[in-house]
């Protein structure tokens, strides 16, 4: 399969600028909006199922209006989700760019993780409204401290999330068919270098490798470690032979495009 040449240039310096301050930004504001949303205490002695916290006027960078409680829980939920997901791509991008290895392809990602955590961290909240608080109850059983927590564990994690909700869910639908527009597989789409002699360490980059266990050389076989989803680093056993390398998976393997040369 030919891969897309879009977005394959690696990342200009205006643009990692441009996308660090838009998240930084995102984030300031995402702050504000926590502490402004954020609801006021439950008056001591209310009973318990009835509402009787009061709403507040949230001011938001000159946007006002009064919200209720319920409302406000809502505002929490997607400010701390998308809080959560602001320090994924300020991580992921400091790791990136540090090692010289952004591709353009991510910046896309970048920008949008933050509404993913947002809607991701909203539907765990009512997922865990629905499970937890009874019919009767209302926003003031509900500790916005926890409930902010997971929603910015959520946005941080989102994609252990989405498995984690696919795996669950699963067991209670019927799978969906796949078809062509599946995710592909896993993908070697670079060996650094290109050759090497045994003892020394070998870069291979692509996609989908996160749960890779181990790389062949010819008939050989050496561990890995550095494993990421894009990338991992292995050392050339001793009887490696020269060929194409095939990175192996659970449940399948992914090959290099060219063959990788033994030096002796």
């Amino acid at each position: 399969m030919q891969e897309s040449p879009v977005g394959s240039d690696y990342a200009r310096t205006r643009d990692i600028v441009a996308v660090a301050v838009v998240v930084a930004l995102l984030a300031t504001a995402l702050v504000t909006l926590l502490v402004q949303a954020w609801p006021p205490p439950t008056p001591p002695g209310a009973q318990p199922g009835v509402s009787a916290a009061p709403g507040h006027t949230l001011n938001w960078f000159g946007w006002r209006t009064h919200v209720s409680r319920d409302k406000a829980m809502f505002l929490v939920v997607l400010a701390a989700g998308a809080l959560g997901a602001c320090v994924h791509v300020s991580r992921s991008l400091y790791w990136y760019v540090g090692n010289r290895s952004l591709r353009r392809s991510w910046l896309m990602m970048y920008l949008t993780l933050p509404f993913a955590g947002a809607l991701l961290g909203l539907i765990v909240y009512l997922v865990l409204r629905g499970g937890l608080v009874t019919g009767a109850g209302g926003a003031d059983d509900v500790n916005p401290y926890g409930i902010a927590a997971i929603a910015a564990l959520v946005g941080l994690f989102s994609r252990e999330t989405s498995e984690k909700l696919r795996a669950v869910f699963t067991t209670l639908l019927a799978p969906a068919q796949q078809g062509r527009d599946q995710a592909m597989g896993p993908q070697v789409r670079g060996v650094d270098p290109a050759d090497a002699a045994p003892g020394e360490t070998v870069r291979i980059t692509g996609v989908g490798l996160a749960s890779a266990t181990a790389v062949r050389f010819g008939a050989a076989e050496a561990p890995v470690t550095g494993v990421t989803d894009t990338g991992l680093t292995t050392t050339v056993p001793a009887d490696a032979a020269t060929g194409r390398l095939v990175v192996r998976v659970p449940g399948g393997s992914a090959t290099s495009p060219d063959p990788f040369t033994v030096r002796r």
